[in-house]
């Protein structure tokens, strides 16, 4: 009898845990059981665990006037899973039918019942039953059968057949009770695991979308970066449609379903209306009609981001409904939106870095020509009459030096357009010099078309000439050199002037020192090239100052050097 009671417990509960299986395999049902604590979770969740306690009555054992069932593993499961409050409901719910059944034991059956509810939400609020042993999901089994027996042996009457009921089912009862709930909490154990895959997997491929979409969207929010990005995520996520927009217009959709109908515009802006109006969150269609013969039945969508103001939309369109409710798609969409909302922001952080370098470089550009003319013009003045030819020369190069510079556009040009603009500096310098003045270049001829950001050697050169030289008497060298070392280029201005302190070395690398030359062209380097290059500055005073610097070779340069040599 105890082993056919056993055998029939056991199958009580095994449909009670293909039931529980069955619903955790819908994503709604998992969103409900992990998501957030609120009346309509706890009315769902009470209400299911509630009817698998009614089902653990419902194929109970009959024996006498008493019943041998698998209700208390609803409702302890159901407090275990939802809490205190919805293993109180639970048990209510299956209290109230194992009381319908009537029997001796109704009134302790279902109070019982109750009581258990309440113990597996009290022990949820000590332990996650993600996190509980086995040992302790036995020691609630027995808790919870232990507490069903004394109410029965305290309340139903009269108690000598409370006694032998108790008896007869105390063993196969308590087996099945920890068999039911081992098995629930690796049920719940194995569907957080499916949910949490999920999510890892919508990550990873928001994380990759967001790579390849990257170079396009360097141009920010646009016709062609939407066009290219919308065609990448559709390929990417499997999206029926995919359409991208901004405030005003729709910018690109992908995805033949939708591209070549003709009430696309309409669609999509009823959908960017609607996202842009909410306030926060993921949109999805509840009350969007669909025009006729387009075989779309769903949409989810997200709002895009610039500065905290809505920029635009994201939306993916579906075949099936039930897609919506997907929050594998629901967390694709929202966590894709914000990545593309990063990228949009860090695009426009990129435009406006090279606007700001521009603008210096331009700075730089005004600060030295002044210099040029006021101090050029002077010499020359003074030349007119006693040497013609010579102001002629003069004039010629501070020309070219003008013309270089207003001709000069993009932010890089040839060490050979460098060196030439240089030339010309250091000719007018010179005159002005008198005989002190020698310049000795050492240039690898391999690199003369090496590309090097626009006014890199010359603000260098100026301020060796002017702070290092000038104030020096007599025997005055300036050397340039270039030359080619292992992936790199390594380019020195050396004098041997009057040197600087470590007070001034300190004041140039704090950004302290008049004057944006140096300090310009150091950050510079190190925004092309990377931090690890920039200017190097070696001085002591009255031995004279090198700055050095070093710039990455490219393919196509060290094949000219292998070539050469």
């Amino acid at each position: 009898m105890t082993f056919t009671m056993l055998l029939g417990l056991l199958e009580n509960i095994s449909v009670i845990a293909v039931i529980a299986l069955i619903i955790g395999q819908l994503d709604y049902f998992r969103n409900m059981v992990y998501g957030n604590n609120n009346w309509l979770r706890i009315v769902i969740l009470s209400t299911l665990f509630g009817f698998l306690s009614v089902i653990g009555t419902e194929e109970g054992i009959r024996i006498n006037d008493a019943l041998a069932n698998t209700r208390i593993v609803g409702a302890v499961a159901g407090g275990l899973i939802g809490g205190p409050v919805v293993g109180i409901f639970a048990g209510i719910i299956g209290g109230i039918h194992r009381y319908s059944f009537g029997g001796f034991t109704a009134a302790a059956c279902a109070i019982s019942t109750v009581l258990t509810g309440f113990l597996g939400g009290f022990v949820s609020t000590k332990k996650n039953v993600l996190r509980m042993k086995w040992q302790h999901i036995v020691l609630l089994g027995l808790t919870a059968e232990l507490i069903q027996k004394v109410m029965v042996l305290l309340m139903a009457k009269p108690f000598s057949a409370a006694l032998e009921l108790e008896i007869k089912i105390a063993i196969p009862t308590t087996i099945v009770t920890i068999a039911g709930l081992l098995l629930f909490s690796r049920v719940f154990q194995n569907l957080k695991m499916m949910q949490d895959q999920s999510g890892a997997l919508g990550a990873d491929l928001a994380l990759s979308i967001a790579s390849q979409t990257l170079p396009h969207l360097r141009t920010g929010l646009n016709e062609y970066s939407a066009e290219k990005t919308a065609e990448m995520i559709r390929e990417m996520a499997k999206v029926d449609a995919v359409a991208i927009t901004d405030r005003e217009k729709l910018l690109s959709v992908k995805g033949d379903v939708l591209e070549n109908h003709l009430q696309k515009k309409t669609l999509c802006s009823q959908v960017a209306e609607a996202v842009l109006a909410q306030h926060s969150g993921v949109y999805r269609d509840k009350n969007l009609v669909f025009p006729s013969r387009l075989r779309l039945k769903s949409v989810i969508a997200a709002s895009l981001y610039h500065q905290n103001q809505k920029i635009g939309t994201l939306q993916f369109y579906y075949k099936s409904s039930s897609f919506k409710s997907s929050q594998t798609n629901q967390k694709l969409v929202d966590g894709l939106a914000k990545l593309l909302s990063v990228q949009i922001e860090l695009a426009e952080i990129e435009h406006q870095a090279k606007m700001r370098q521009q603008a210096e470089v331009n700075a730089l550009q005004a600060q030295i020509n002044p210099h040029f003319l006021f101090n050029t013009l002077g010499t020359i003045m003074s030349y007119c009459r006693t040497d013609p030819d010579q102001a002629r020369t003069l004039i010629g190069h501070l020309s070219d030096i003008f013309r270089r510079n207003l001709k000069s556009k993009g932010n890089d040009h040839s060490l050979q357009e460098e060196l030439d603009a240089i030339h010309s500096y250091v000719e007018i310098e010179k005159v002005r010099f008198g005989d002190r003045l020698k310049v000795n270049m050492e240039i690898d001829e391999s690199l003369l078309d090496r590309k090097l950001p626009v006014l890199t050697l010359q603000p260098i050169v100026e301020n060796a000439i002017h702070h290092g030289l000038f104030p020096k008497i007599s025997d005055c060298l300036l050397t340039i050199r270039v030359v080619p070392s292992d992936q790199e280029v390594k380019i020195s201005i050396e004098d041997n002037g009057v040197g600087m302190s470590e007070e001034r070395l300190a004041e140039i690398w704090s950004g302290q020192s008049k004057g944006i030359g140096l300090a310009n062209v150091h950050q510079r380097l190190q925004s092309i090239y990377g931090k690890e290059y920039g200017l190097t500055i070696q001085s002591k005073p009255g031995l004279g100052t090198v700055v050095s610097f070093a710039a990455p070779l490219s393919e196509s340069e060290k094949e000219v050097i292998a070539t050469c040599s």
